[in-house]
């Protein structure tokens, strides 16, 4: 995927959780409310953002599949106060090795 693409994508999922006002939505929000962006793209996006950029989480809990920003995506999604948002209750994944 292109990087300029890849980019825009994740600006529009920050953007969606500053507008939802949360640091954590539901997977099948996000790919209802992005009707511009194919699914495979966003999860592309997720997958950068939480291997690369290490801004969000993904999970399944009680069957449902979450996307849960960090402190570091809580910033990139301009949250200056985060009283009151849900914290991780699962820790990102490590980085890759470069080995």
């Amino acid at each position: 995927m292109e990087k300029h693409k890849l980019a825009a994508i994740e600006q529009y999922i920050f953007d969606l959780f500053h507008k939802e006002g949360t640091n954590k939505l539901l997977t099948k929000h996000i790919f209802a409310s992005a009707v511009e962006y194919s699914n495979a793209d966003l999860v592309r996006a997720f997958e950068d953002m939480e291997k690369k950029g290490r801004s969000l989480i993904r999970y399944t809990e009680e069957g449902n599949d979450w996307v849960h920003l960090t402190p570091e995506g809580m910033r990139h999604a301009g949250f200056s106060n985060t009283e009151g948002l849900e914290q991780p209750r699962v820790l990102p994944h490590p980085p890759k090795s470069s080995t």
